[in-house]
């Protein structure tokens, strides 16, 4: 994803940091919860809310939207740099739709690799490795390859034969056929797919119409009630694919929003001063808190107006999306506009890098994994989640040393072009 910029007053083109930050401080709160879920005795606060039914939320429940809304924050610069340019739509939407496609297929991937079992020809670790080297070489920017376009070429249908030959060699849990993987669900990257493939038509649609895309939002969270209420239940070719009420509704009202707060950095948005962009945020994060209190309140009438991040309910995205605003608020004033960058370095590296610093995790843990079976030892990474004072700390160093990773492999020229 690249990196913002916003024009200042004399004309120039500056680095918006606190997008970078932020989205650097989401993958690394991610990554230590998502890395915590695997110690023993978590206190139930800093865990996914529970039971999954529940109304109510945790700080783990923001993470998840809160990168959603920062790919939104991305939209009206990527795009907005190709309507510069003069692309035509057609360029632009076989580039939202590809990367779309990416995402998807990589989320697929990814949530089979939890499903496998242990009777295929190659172990779990093994073909998460082979996995994530497809990956990367089909949709990543390796030093010294991209800049050659027929070894591009080569080196991304080298990738797709590997993910090929081990969708065909993956074995499931009780599944038949001769591929065996399924789309139990799209998992994190594919939801952000399709998130980010809503909230793009959305743009090119209003463009730089700041009142018709915060309309939106209030239409797709329609959407999701719509949807709760059994208004799309016919449409079985849709739904048998994707949760219309979530995928395609709230999770996209999220990025949708944070679309509509990214547009205010840009020269089009009629607020060039930092304070208006910080008063306009601080309005517009109250606003989102304000609706979700109010849709909160009919909690009694139907459990769609629960918060509730399993169910993807318009509070928690409200109430998310909110949270989120501020946090960018705090980073804007601070690093935009203070100008305190040096604390944040690790946090914009790693933003810039954000869908490598993700799968980081996975491939470190493979690795972990390997290692323990070749020296036929115990899995000590493991070992240190069996006490929550150890799982702790271990969690805390994993975080950072997977963000310090990211931001090492972008100053490499290692990325993710998604």
């Amino acid at each position: 994803m690249k990196q913002p910029s916003s024009s200042t007053q004399s004309g120039t083109t500056t680095r918006v940091a606190s997008v970078d930050a932020l989205r650097g401080l989401t993958i690394l709160v991610m990554i230590f919860v998502n890395d915590l879920a695997g110690v023993q005795n978590v206190p139930a606060w800093m865990k996914h809310v529970q039971p999954p039914d529940a109304d109510g939320m945790t700080f783990v429940d923001v993470v998840f939207p809160a990168f959603l809304f920062i790919v939104g924050m991305s939209i009206p610069f990527a795009l907005g740099r190709r309507l510069e340019r003069g692309e035509s739509l057609g360029r632009i939407w076989l580039h939202v739709l590809t990367r779309t496609l990416g995402l998807l297929i990589i989320g697929v991937f990814m949530v089979n690799e939890e499903e496998m079992s242990d009777g295929g020809m190659l172990s779990k670790p093994v073909w998460t490795l082979l996995m994530y080297f497809g990956v990367m070489l089909i949709w990543g920017t390796l030093p010294g390859v991209s800049r050659t376009r027929i070894l591009s070429l080569g080196v991304q249908a080298i990738g797709l034969a590997l993910l090929a030959v081990l969708a065909i060699l993956y074995r499931g849990k009780g599944e038949v056929g001769l591929i065996e993987m399924r789309p139990h669900w799209w998992g994190i990257v594919g939801l952000i797919g399709w998130a980010y493939l809503v909230a793009c038509t959305v743009y090119l649609w209003l463009r730089n119409n700041l009142a018709g895309i915060v309309g939106a939002i209030a239409l797709l969270y329609c959407v999701y009630i719509a949807n709760a209420v059994g208004a799309f239940s016919r449409l079985t070719w849709i739904t048998d694919w994707v949760d219309i009420g979530a995928a395609l509704g709230s999770h996209s009202a999220i990025t949708v929003s944070g679309m509509a707060l990214g547009m205010i950095l840009t020269p089009a948005s009629g607020l060039p001063t930092p304070g208006r962009r910080l008063r306009w945020a601080l309005l517009f994060g109250l606003g989102l808190a304000a609706a979700a209190w109010l849709l909160h309140s009919a909690h009694d009438i139907h459990r769609m107006f629960i918060i509730n991040k399993i169910f993807a309910t318009p509070a928690w995205c409200l109430w998310s999306s909110a949270i989120t605003t501020w946090v960018w608020m705090a980073l804007y004033w601070l690093l935009d506009v203070r100008r305190w960058q040096g604390w944040a370095a690790l946090l914009e590296s790693a933003g810039q890098n954000a869908l490598v610093a993700y799968i980081l995790a996975p491939i470190l843990y493979a690795v972990f994994e390997l290692l323990a079976l070749a020296l036929h030892q115990p899995n000590y990474f493991d070992e240190l989640g069996h006490s929550f004072a150890m799982g702790f700390w271990r969690s805390i160093v994993f975080a950072f040393v997977v963000t310090w990773l990211a931001g090492q492999l972008r100053r490499a020229g290692v990325l993710l072009r998604l």
